[in-house]
């Protein structure tokens, strides 16, 4: 292919997922959405892995990778052109229920080419607590509604009964039906989209550029650390819960072209809901790897690959089912972001070349305050305060 065209491919397919970015929050109606930026749009490839990373929440782009394989696997034969999925189990992707998944098959001529996928963090999801936050919970049965997987959108039409379903359990049914219109919008304009390059362009010219910017981001991150030295860094993290103190502990390790980030040593999951899974770990690390080592290189499966995670099962960092996680996001998956930035600026203030990008971590963990009363129609009104960076910081 000749360059003009592949850059032309590959800014397009950026402009896709810009595109849907504003549609989502100019449908979305609340704060956290348009002030927070609590979202992620991303697209992914016929197989569900990382194609085009997007803004928002950086987290969720390998947990929605996750959540497209695991849509595929479970409606295997059963994914059709106007199909919308939506998924909440943070045992099988997310990394809370408040975190609600939509994602669309994009078909071309019949043939499944891509994958849209969307997220935003909803009003209310059905928990113990308005808002999905439950610090008391025990088990992830008290967080609210969770699926595994479910076609909200069949062939273009939304399945009703199952719409009524899902907003018959949350307290909130008219924002949280916002909510979830924003993330099908979001959905259908990616797809548009990028059914209008692949008629332009052809659909086997989109899957090259589509392959070829996967192969360049794994070749140019593992030329970069294969600048930086080997060796291994460590990072210690601590959650205060209700009096004791749990702690994640990273060793990171880098070996030519190679990192691996081991949190052997953190401590037992916990009987409250500061825990995360190993997919909501995952995305923990990656929120700051890809800004400090692949700011220059496009996001997606290429990036992935030199990257290894262990995260020892039963820990807070990879908790087993049915253990509570709805405060994983401001708890464990925040400590392992800290940690993983911590560590990564260990080691590029080891670097001559490198050391003026270290970066240190500012403050702790994320707060989360979540504001409840009533309308003047008498109906339960949430909202969420969106400052989430201001613990300890100017």
């Amino acid at each position: 292919m000749d360059p003009i065209t592949y850059s032309i491919i590959r800014h397009r397919l950026f402009r896709v997922v810009e595109e849907a970015v504003i549609t989502l929050k100019h449908v979305s109606g609340t704060a956290i959405t348009n002030e927070g930026h609590d979202l992620m749009v991303s697209l992914y490839r016929a197989d569900g892995s990382l194609l085009m990373g997007g803004v928002g929440f950086l987290h969720h782009l390998t947990s929605a990778a996750e959540a497209c394989k695991a849509i595929i696997r479970r409606f295997e034969g059963q994914i059709e052109p106007g199909d919308i999925f939506m998924l909440n189990d943070p045992y099988t992707a997310a990394l809370h229920t408040s975190d609600v998944y939509m994602l669309a098959p994009i078909h071309h001529q019949g043939t499944l080419v891509a994958w849209s996928a969307c997220f935003v963090h909803v009003s209310d999801i059905g928990a113990m607590n308005p808002g999905g936050f439950a610090p008391d919970a025990r088990d992830i049965f008290s967080e609210g509604f969770s699926s595994p997987g479910l076609k909200l959108v069949s062939r273009g039409e939304m399945r009703q009964d199952i719409w009524d379903t899902f907003l018959n359990m949350v307290r909130s049914p008219e924002m949280v039906a916002l909510d979830l219109r924003s993330l099908i919008a979001c959905n259908n304009v990616a797809g548009e989209r990028m059914l209008a390059l692949i008629d332009k362009y052809g659909a086997d010219a989109v899957d090259h550029v589509g392959k070829t910017l996967i192969e360049q981001s794994e070749q140019l991150l593992r030329q970069r650390l294969r600048e930086l030295p080997d060796g291994s860094w460590q990072s210690r993290q601590y959650i205060d819960v209700l009096g004791n103190t749990a702690k994640v502990v990273l060793t990171m390790t880098k070996k030519d072209d190679t990192l691996t980030f081991d949190f052997t040593g953190s401590s037992p999951q916990s009987e409250y809901s500061v825990n995360c899974t190993k997919w909501a770990a995952l995305g923990g690390l990656f929120a700051p790897l890809f800004p400090l080592l692949c700011y220059d290189i496009t996001w997606n499966q290429g990036a992935v690959e030199p990257i290894k995670m262990i995260a020892p099962e039963g820990s807070i960092v990879n908790c087993t089912r049915p253990a509570p996680v709805s405060v994983a996001t401001v708890g464990a998956i925040q400590s392992v972001n800290n940690a993983a930035c911590s560590a990564i600026g260990k080691m590029l203030a080891a670097s001559e070349k490198y050391k003026d990008e270290a970066t240190a971590v500012w403050h702790a963990n994320h707060f989360a305050v979540f504001m409840f009363g009533k309308t003047r129609e008498g109906r339960l009104a949430i909202d969420t305060l969106t400052e989430t960076f201001a613990g300890s910081g100017g």
